[in-house]
Order: C-alpha cells, then structure tokens, then sequence
C-alpha cells in the first residue's frame, strides 16, 4: 500500500520520463492485489530456515513492486506479473520437494577451521593488495562513483575480479558471523574496520552497509523467529521517503530506496519481457556456450537492454527472472527456477541443525536478494560468490 502511494504521488510524477506513468483502472488494481495476494501462500513468517528469508524477500522486494507497477499503470501486460508469480511458486515447490535430500551429507573434519583459515588468508590479501596497489580511499557517499571505476582499473583484473569481490562479501562476512557466534566481538569491530577500508578502496555502497545487516541479523534472529521485522522494515523506509518528500520536497530518499531498489527492478522485468519476445533469446551464448553458439548482440544483455531504453551507456542488469527469460524465454526463467530451488533445498538441507540459522542467513542474504533483483544465476553463484558462501557452509557444519 505504501509502495502504491508513494508511486501515485511521487514516481509516477516526478519520473514519468522514465516510463513510469499513471493510468489507473480498478479492474486492473483489484487483479493486482489478487496476484500479490496469492504469493503469500508460499510464506513462512517463521524463520526456521534460509529459505523462509529467501520468499519473504521475494515477496516484498519482487512480487510487491511488480503488482504495484501493474496495478497503476493500464498499459502494462499482465504477462510478467504472472511468471514471476508463478516462477517463485516453482522455486518454493522444488526446495520443498520430498525425494530432493541433502540431510545425511557427511561433515568435514576439521572443515570449519579450514573455512577460517582460507577466509583469513583472502582478507589479509586483499588488505596488502588494496594498500600495494595505490588505490585512493574515500568514504564520502556522495563521490564514489568519482573513485571507483578508476580504482577498479588498477586493482580488479584477471582473477582478482572474483576473489575481490568474494572476500568482502564473502570471506570476511564469514570471519565476521563466527566471531559473533564465538562471542569474540573485539574481532568483529576490527572486520568491521577492515570491511569500511574495503569500501574505501572499492567504494561499492554493499560493502559498507553489509556490517550493519550481519550485526542486525545477529541481534534480531538470536531473539526470535518471526520474520515481521522485515516488512516492517520495509515499509519504514518507504515512509520515510514520503515523509522526505511531503515535508522537505526532498527527493533523494525516493530515488535511493522506493525507486531505486523497488521499481527499478520490476520495471527492468517488463522491459526484458518487451524487448526478449521481439528479440533473439542469447542462449547462453556469451557464458557457458560460448564456444558452441554465436552471440547475437554486439553488446552484453545489460547494455543491449540499456541501449533499448535509450541510453547505450547503461548496464541495466536485472535478477533471475529477467535474465532467464532473456536466455531461453520461459524455458530459460523454468530452468532458474527448478535450479534455485535445488540450491535453497542444498542450503537448507546443510545448515538445519547443524548451523545457527541466522548465521547461514547472513552469510547468503546478498547474493541470495542479488539474484532476485539485479543479477543472472551463474553470475551470482560465480561472481558475487553464492557458490563460495555455500562451500564455506558446508565446511563449518558440526553435527548437533
């Protein structure tokens, strides 16, 4: 509701330009509040697992924006509401799946210090790399993009494009949640400095705000389950944007958080959609097939999809949906979404019982949100390291 009045009076008025209209129909509104409706089947609002996280983000960060933007807007398909619907029912099915088991998976020994050793040994790394190779640190928010592609060119190359960014999002979110599972908090205040001198030297805003979610994780979860807290959250924030709005005729809150993390991803959804159903699916072509299939485009997917909305400059990437739609069409967005449900079914499977679960939620909450609302599969399991994260998982399992 709150996402809605904050279209109608401020997105939808001020950004206009970028698509964003009103046109508003209460037979359309009313079957968009059906769809949103119907995904909260699929919600747990118990955290008993990381899946239960993983829907209830997808309930608020992708289901919620899109039924929103249909809603409001008569000239909007009712197509890739219903698929991603539909899509995040298939993940939920297929994590739930009875003779899909991970449970009697073999411990490691000694894996958990192994995980902390490997995790120590990147984060000393990446501290000397980032210090040899002359970086220039900044924390100021508001010029980062002054710094970071400059920095980038001098220290994220070849290799160290995956183990940059696997050690401060990975390894060192992980040092972070065992010290606080051991209690050795002096040791989180120091990753904590040495997570802020990552952000200085890559002045990525995700690097700086992780901190803040593992220690909230921590605190709120060791004290319930209820996932309440989070669209409560949620709904704060985008009061506050209104609030910002009506009161300061500021609108720097609404583009940072209402459309910036809200409707930016479910708008890229219909324009992947629109520009796909038209278009040469890529097949993979530029990834995995690549020796066995010609790319159809001159740029990459993000670019192209940039370049169809009018700025060829623009990466305009997006989560899983719209990645597996542009792949192989609905074929592509099935084949994510039995894959993702087998992952969540691994991660669950893995830390149930042999994992505190809000340890296992902080250790994946980014990538996981990451392949909802701006990255392709293999990216985030790659890349943005889900993939690390579960290995790391798997390692520090201790049979309860």
């Amino acid at each position: 509701m709150l996402l809605d009045v904050s279209y109608y009076f401020v997105i939808s008025d001020l950004f206009n330009y970028e698509g964003y209209a009103y046109d508003f129909t209460i037979e359309q509104y009313f079957i968009s509040w059906v769809l949103y409706l119907a995904a909260f089947v699929i919600v747990n609002w118990q955290l008993t697992k990381v899946s239960d996280y993983f829907f209830v983000t997808a309930l608020l960060s992708v289901v919620a924006p899109i039924t929103s933007l249909y809603g409001l807007d008569f000239e909007r398909p009712i197509f890739p509401v219903v698929i991603t619907v539909m899509s995040i029912y298939l993940v939920h099915f297929v994590a739930r799946i009875k003779m899909i088991s991970f449970e009697d998976a073999p411990t490691v020994k000694y894996g958990r210090e192994i995980a902390i050793v490997v995790s120590f040994g990147f984060v000393v790394f990446l501290t000397v790399w980032y210090f040899i190779s002359g970086v220039k640190l900044n924390i100021d928010l508001s010029r980062i993009y002054d710094f970071r592609y400059g920095n980038a060119e001098i220290s994220t190359f070849g290799v160290l494009a995956y183990t940059n960014t696997w050690t401060f999002k990975i390894f060192n979110i992980f040092l972070m949640v065992f010290s606080l599972f051991y209690k050795r908090y002096y040791l989180f205040a120091i990753l904590v400095l040495v997570q802020t001198y990552f952000f200085a030297a890559s002045n990525h805003k995700t690097i700086f705000l992780l901190p803040f979610v593992v220690l909230g994780v921590w605190f709120y979860f060791r004290q319930t389950k209820s996932l309440i807290v989070v669209p409560i959250i949620y709904s704060v924030i985008i009061l506050l944007t209104l609030i910002s709005y009506f009161l300061y005729n500021d609108i720097w809150l609404t583009t940072l958080f209402s459309r910036r993390v809200f409707y930016v991803p479910a708008q890229l959804t219909f324009v992947y959609f629109d520009f796909f159903s038209m278009n040469a699916h890529v097949f993979w072509s530029n990834s995995i097939l690549s020796k066995l299939l010609v790319y159809p485009y001159d740029l990459g997917v993000a670019q192209v999809v940039g370049r169809y909305l009018g700025n060829e400059y623009m990466s305009a990437n997006n989560g899983y949906i719209s990645s597996g739609y542009a792949n192989a069409g609905l074929y592509g967005v099935f084949l994510y979404s039995v894959i993702i449900g087998i992952i969540l079914r691994f991660i669950n499977d893995i830390s149930y019982n042999e994992l505190p679960v809000w340890l296992a939620v902080a250790l994946t909450i980014v990538p996981l949100r990451d392949l909802l609302i701006s990255s392709d599969l293999l990216t985030v399991m790659l890349t943005h390291g889900l993939l690390v994260a579960i290995i790391l998982m798997y390692l520090s399992r201790k049979e309860s």
